[in-house]
């Protein structure tokens, strides 16, 4: 398996992303694809000796204070935003409370309301055009109504 995780995302990044998308998923209540995807984040991450998946989900830390710590990194900003976007949107409804909670995540790191929007854009570009494949194109579309 290919990790999906920047070469250079130090240990305590890879923490805070982990517990800002469970942040993320508990807002509406954790769904399994929620999990499934963190699970997916946290293993790509194995080898930063993050601590137990299990326990993260079980005793999840205060995203907030994790952030206080890391300083003004651009791209881990925009990487942070963009994974909780996508753990939001992972149960197939990325809620008006999702939303919230990670525009204030955001702002927490540094990304301002309209850099929020265009990242919300990118994440539902890329989603619908996962979607441009399929052979139903009705469906498609009344599903990229709900984005």
């Amino acid at each position: 398996m290919t990790s999906n995780v920047p070469e250079t995302m130090t240990r305590e990044q890879a923490l805070a992303l982990v517990t800002c998308m469970l942040s993320t998923a508990h807002v509406d209540g954790i769904h399994p694809q929620e999990l499934a995807l963190i699970r997916r984040f946290h293993e790509d991450s194995a080898d930063l000796k993050l601590p137990d998946f299990d326990g993260l989900v079980a005793t999840p830390g205060d995203p907030l204070a994790l952030l206080a710590g890391l300083g003004g990194d651009a791209a881990f900003a925009e990487q942070l935003v963009l994974l909780c976007i996508m753990t939001g949107y992972a149960d197939g409804d990325f809620s008006e409370t999702e939303r919230t909670h990670v525009a204030a995540l955001a702002a927490k790191v540094g990304i301002d309301g309209a850099r929020f929007a265009e990242l919300h854009q990118g994440v539902k570009d890329s989603l619908i055009q996962s979607l441009s494949h399929l052979p139903d194109a009705a469906s498609v579309a009344a599903l990229v109504k709900t984005l």
